[in-house]
């Protein structure tokens, strides 16, 4: 085989797999909105049902039925000859039965029969509907009322048969009704309350809602999930891909922090840390000491980002500072304890308050710089003690000083601290937030005039089965509620409303 066809071949199989990759991204926003959205369709089913059940309830009258069975005796004539009325002879005339059928309707319509059998039931008017009906090749026919009432369906039935032949004998002259199945008073109304259709029916609809929705969301959601998307979507560089770390289930209770010094993370997010420790360095100018790291929401790595990239610098006998300016929700300390910190420093204010502490953390042979917790608003103070003497004043000091802000997406101390940095680096999670909303905070950050180095894209996982999962760490919904809460009760400026 040729280089030439070798070539396409690998060109092939790399479409193959992009297609394969994006399809498995595609299937996850449709497992995203489901497990997202599921309930709006239940819901949606609850209360479509729920409509279609109180309309049938609300609209239903039940209808009450009583008939009898009648035949039909009409006048002989040639059996009467003179003998006058009293001679009258009947007998069985099928002919008589279907005429009677055919015409009853305009019988009944007469309004003498209406009006006698309103007298009769000394009502103003007919409180039932009559219909009736021939059985076929016989001279018997049914007849048939139906009302609200029970009692007034079966009273008219009554009337309407004992004063039927005072209309009848215009019509189709002298007839008899011999009742030969007699009616009763109805005690079930003939029209069941029928509800299971229309309220499946709802329900079937409020469901189909529900999944039009989580379709919708699917084909709208647009994130961030692959290197060349940071390239094409946010035209910035990816200086660094980190996995996502997941931990086998233990009998015992584990250490789940994310740390290159915590054996239970695995070599490849090692590795991962190492080359981006790697590119970084290559994105660094000459002078540039101060990088800040942040993101557009909670939750997305960026302080296990900076910890770890200060841990590998130092270990490779860089002498880094770590600043966390993070106060208001500190990944950091949820990533070293307070037993971990050996306090070098301590700097006070003109009021003799903790301004910030600076401590060892000899596991990750690095030094960290604490804000005093008191104080929770932290752009007040930066703004009034001068974060950028602080600083200067630690420049000399340190060959590198990474500060961990919170997310620029939310609250405005990130674009303090962008004011001081020499660069900055943006960590992305893969496929969480929304791609307008990233541009937002790449935008509030350029606004600053700080040096973007590139961005990381953190939690990068293989396929669809680990989306969704999170670190053992971190903010996840409960703390981006949290930074919800402190950003409206302080404002986007940072101080106190």
């Amino acid at each position: 085989m040729s280089f030439g066809e070798n070539k396409t071949k690998d060109v092939a199989e790399t479409e193959e797999k992009v297609k394969e990759r994006y399809f498995d991204f595609y299937f996850s926003d449709f497992w995203r909105g489901f497990v997202k959205f599921w309930w709006i369709g239940v819901l949606c089913a609850l209360l479509f049902g729920g409509a279609m059940f109180y309309k049938d309830y609300s609209s239903y009258v039940p209808q009450y039925t009583a008939s009898a069975t009648f035949t039909v005796h009409t006048q002989n004539a040639v059996l009467s000859g003179d003998a006058g009325m009293s001679a009258y002879s009947f007998y069985y005339d099928r002919g008589s039965a279907s005429q009677l059928a055919s015409v009853f309707p305009y019988v009944l319509k007469s309004e003498i029969l209406q009006k006698q059998v309103c007298r009769d039931l000394g009502v103003d008017s007919m409180p039932a509907s009559v219909s009736v009906s021939c059985v076929d090749e016989t001279n018997m026919i049914t007849l048939t009322t139906t009302g609200k009432d029970p009692q007034l369906t079966y009273d008219t039935l009554m009337s309407v048969t004992e004063n039927y032949s005072k209309v009848s004998e215009y019509i189709i002259g002298q007839t008899k009704l011999v009742m030969i199945s007699p009616a009763t008073v109805p005690t079930e109304p003939s029209n069941a309350f029928s509800w299971r259709g229309d309220t499946l029916k709802g329900a079937f609809i409020g469901l189909l809602l529900g999944v039009a929705w989580i379709v919708i969301y699917g084909v709208l959601r647009r994130t961030i999930r692959t290197k060349e998307d940071i390239k094409r979507e946010l035209n910035q560089k990816c200086i660094g891909i980190m996995p996502q770390v997941f931990f086998k289930k233990y009998k015992s209770k584990i250490d789940k922090r994310i740390l290159i010094s915590n054996p239970l993370v695995g070599n490849a997010f090692l590795e991962s840390v190492r080359l981006l420790r790697d590119s970084l360095h290559n994105a660094l100018e000459p002078g540039d000491k101060v990088i800040m790291f942040t993101s557009t929401a909670p939750g997305e790595g960026k302080s296990v980002t900076t910890v770890n990239l200060a841990a590998i610098y130092a270990k490779n006998g860089e002498k880094v500072l770590l600043m966390d300016c993070d106060i208001r929700n500190s990944g950091i300390r949820k990533l070293i304890n307070n037993s971990e910190l050996e306090i070098k420093d301590k700097v006070y204010d003109e009021n003799g308050e903790i301004l910030y502490s600076i401590s060892r953390v000899e596991r990750l042979d690095i030094d960290l710089l604490s804000f005093n917790h008191k104080e929770k608003n932290l752009s007040k103070m930066l703004n009034m003690h001068g974060l950028e003497e602080i600083v200067n004043s630690l420049r000399e000091k340190y060959d590198l000083i990474f500060i961990d802000t919170p997310p620029c997406g939310m609250i405005a101390d990130a674009a303090i601290v962008a004011s001081v940095a020499d660069g900055a680096v943006y960590v992305i999670r893969q496929d969480t937030v929304m791609d307008t909303n990233i541009r937002q905070g790449l935008d509030t950050l350029e606004n600053t005039d700080v040096r973007l180095m590139g961005c990381i894209l953190n939690g990068a996982v293989g396929g669809i089965g680990g989306y969704g999962s999170s670190y053992g760490y971190g903010y996840g919904y409960s703390g981006y509620k949290k930074y919800y809460r402190n950003y409206k009760y302080y404002g986007k400026s940072g101080y106190r409303k």
